[in-house]
């Protein structure tokens, strides 16, 4: 099972992207379903490292992409705040519909949850 996690940090200027494990949902190239999660975790990826590049964010962003085991961390300036949470909300969105779709291969906790 693969578990997603979207957080804020603890001062609650940061956002964070965790994925990890494996679906196991069928052979490897085959696996409609971590095929989903590598795509929609590499948008998030590909999408934070647009914003460094265009100055947006307060740091360097924290990006590792590894065989289950996924994470993505951006700060992002206070004026471009809501663009990077808009960002990770449609891509927790697209985690939404895997989880429902395949709720026996997909744990998601998604931001304000406990």
């Amino acid at each position: 099972m693969v578990k997603v996690r979207f957080e804020h940090s603890e001062d609650g200027k940061s956002l964070i992207l965790t994925a990890k494990g494996h679906s196991e949902q069928a052979d490897i190239g085959h696996d409609i379903v971590c095929s989903s999660v590598s795509i929609l975790t590499y948008t998030i990826a590909q999408v934070v490292k647009t914003m460094h590049d265009q100055g947006k964010l307060k740091k360097k962003p924290t990006i590792r992409l590894e065989s289950g085991d996924a994470v993505v961390v951006c700060k992002p300036n206070k004026a471009y705040f809501n663009e990077a949470y808009h960002a990770f909300c449609v891509v927790e969105t697209g985690y939404n519909l895997l989880h429902h779709n395949y709720p026996r291969f997909v744990d998601l906790k998604k931001f304000g949850e406990a």
